[in-house]
């Protein structure tokens, strides 16, 4: 079967910025730079859903936004069906990601929204009936208020939305459930893996802190620890590559990233 998904050999440094009293003394010497990534490889089927786990730091959020175009890698390449190409990976991709400061804060929910969509190439009858789907989903009945004027539960809500709205092949989902009340969280679950994963052959992504949440809502699991990918595949593999055949998830998670 061929991949969806080919991350290849991909390595990410940061350069630390530059301290303010650095700039005092007119040093602009730059720090060591910091390896987020080195040298990740793995492929993904389609309709599966990958639970990417990993202590802080770990580099799940970069390796998502490499994923999305967001960021580029140092060295090694990402392929979307076969190709590495910018802009078809865009239109492909959604990305959900833990801290959202891209919305426009003065326009309602509803016009940013369509503001989106409009970036995205949807006509505007299509942007009503996707936004009209979407807010049902997440019980909004209250998009035309100002987005500053949301709780953080709601703007999390409208992020979700936003990377759904052009209907990607593969959903980039960072914490998803975070200040999530829980029947939102259940119905986001539901949506993604009942109507995205099983009746739209969907693939997602999920980075997420939360053992039981991967567990229960996904097919695959990779863990990352200090940049380095540790292991990859469903809990069974994993139990045997951690030579442990009654291992839990979290037993296995922390086996491969305390002490290494």
């Amino acid at each position: 079967m061929r991949h969806i998904l080919e991350v290849d050999r991909v390595t990410k440094d940061f350069t630390p910025p530059l301290s303010f009293s650095k700039l005092i003394k007119l040093d602009f010497k730059r720090g060591i730079p910091v390896r987020a990534l080195e040298d990740v490889s793995f492929c993904l089927e389609r309709g599966k859903i990958l639970g990417v786990l990993g202590p802080n730091g770990a580099g799940k959020t970069t390796l998502l936004k490499i994923i999305a175009t967001l960021l580029l890698p140092n060295k090694g390449a990402v392929f979307f069906n076969g190709s590495n190409l910018e802009e078809k990976i865009k239109m492909s991709v959604g990305l959900v990601a833990e801290e959202e400061r891209s919305f426009y804060w003065r326009l309602t929910g509803r016009q940013n929204l369509e503001f989106f969509a409009a970036l995205y190439g949807l006509d505007r009858k299509t942007a009503k009936s996707r936004i009209d789907e979407l807010s049902e989903l997440f019980a909004v009945d209250y998009a035309d208020k100002r987005f500053d004027s949301y709780s953080t539960g709601m703007k999390r809500r409208f992020a979700l939305m936003r990377g759904l709205l052009h209907n990607p092949e593969l959903l980039l989902l960072d914490e998803p459930t975070k200040s999530l009340d829980y029947a939102t969280a259940l119905n986001l679950r539901y949506f993604i893996k009942e109507i995205l994963v099983k009746a739209q052959s969907k693939t997602v992504i999920l980075a997420t802190h939360h053992m039981d949440e991967a567990l229960n809502f996904c097919d695959l699991f990779m863990i990352l620890n200090k940049g380095k990918l540790r292991a990859m595949g469903t809990l069974e593999q994993l139990r045997k590559q951690t030579g442990n055949f009654t291992a839990t998830l979290g037993e296995i998670f922390v086996k491969l990233t305390m002490g290494s």
